[in-house]
């Protein structure tokens, strides 16, 4: 075996112990669900049109929530209007509006900045429509912010509900090439991101920030958030609190297309950290140098690198558990999306045709 590939695998283990180890003692205690005496919290919950499941993650979460809590629900259809009012039985304090499409070219951030007028506490927190949140979740997270005193909080999130193959290979990508990064940056600190499933940040801040809408063309407007709120002197709390997300019925198409954009957007946002990322493929080069020229050792490397992978990927407490095939897939696959995500290529996000790294003007009839 040649010396870069050496390197290559050498690193690569070194690289997988460490930031399972990072992982399991960043999450290995999961924080007290907290007394009664937290401080009232306006939840964002803009829903996503035509998502499966979107309105049954809705009522879960409604039933976590607590007195003097304000929920704002952004949707897209009169019909899904309809869906969330019958859910007041669970939670009184509900807010629904039906949102102007493509007011902001950013979907998502469209609902939110409609929402934001309404939102009367001082700490808000957005929660995809795909996010499974529970009662004593919630209390966590409350419990970590309160404690934290930050001026936003994020959340790590695992993929539950993973139907199809490319939802599984979706869910073990996240679990080996998302939050091993994010336990690197946080240990050596302090975090300038965040994580758009779960997007907490003080309304005093965010208003002084400009509002939702300073990020509305942004495609990852999670990055931009985290690094406008730290660049104003704020604080971002990372909490050891892992939420789930319903992956569904994932198709291929869905899955590239959100793999080009997680590994194009990386390049835009971390241009030296994508850069060295191939340091950390040794499992899938290993692979192709024994396809290319057989041999016990390259082999045995990459035997023990999917083994070290497995384990890696289970690191994240709550979530399923990954089959040792899934894990071996996603791994070798990295390589590809990598490159990918260099060419000078438009990435596809709710259905449209975006740029790589700010969005056009939606065109009419906006998705999501």
């Amino acid at each position: 075996m040649r010396w870069p590939l050496a390197l290559v695998c050498g690193f690569s283990a070194i690289f997988y112990l460490l930031t399972r180890s990072l992982l399991r003692r960043w999450l290995r205690d999961q924080p007290d669900a907290g007394g009664e005496s937290f401080p009232p919290i306006t939840f964002f919950r803009p829903i996503k049109s035509g998502e499966p499941g979107a309105m049954d993650g809705l009522a879960m979460f409604l039933r976590g929530v607590r007195p003097g809590d304000q929920v704002l629900v952004g949707v897209s259809t009169s019909a899904d209007a309809e869906q969330a009012r019958s859910l007041r039985k669970i939670f009184e304090d509900i807010e629904i509006l039906v949102c102007t499409p493509g007011l902001h070219p950013n979907p998502k951030i469209n609902k939110l900045a409609q929402l934001e007028p309404l939102a009367r506490n001082d700490l808000w927190i957005s929660l995809d429509s795909d996010t499974r949140l529970d009662g004593p979740c919630l209390n966590r997270l409350r419990n970590e912010w309160e404690t934290a005193g930050t001026e936003a909080l994020t959340a790590p999130y695992f993929f539950v509900e993973t139907e199809t193959l490319p939802a599984r290979l979706d869910a073990a990508g996240t679990a080996l090439g998302l939050w091993p990064g994010v336990a690197i940056l946080r240990a050596v600190g302090p975090l300038t991101t965040l994580f758009g499933a779960c997007l907490g940040v003080r309304a005093t801040t965010l208003r002084g920030l400009g509002g939702w809408a300073a990020v509305a063309n942004e495609l990852a407007e999670d990055h931009a958030l985290g690094h406008a709120v730290t660049t104003s002197g704020g604080r971002v709390h990372l909490a050891s609190t892992a939420i789930p997300i319903r992956a569904g019925r994932v198709q291929a198409r869905e899955w590239i297309a959100h793999q080009h954009r997680a590994f194009g957007t990386y390049h835009q946002c971390d241009p030296a950290g994508a850069l060295g990322l191939p340091l950390t493929f040794g499992a899938a080069f290993s692979f192709l140098a024994f396809l290319i020229r057989p041999s016990r050792r390259t082999l045995g490397w990459h035997v023990l690198l999917v083994g070290l992978r497995v384990r890696l990927a289970d690191a994240l407490p709550g979530g399923p558990r990954h089959r040792p095939v899934t894990v071996w897939l996603a791994s070798l696959v990295e390589p590809f999306f990598w490159l990918l995500g260099r060419l000078p290529m438009d990435v596809h996000w709710a259905g449209w045709r975006v740029g790589r790294k700010k969005i056009a003007p939606c065109p009419r009839g906006e998705k999501g």
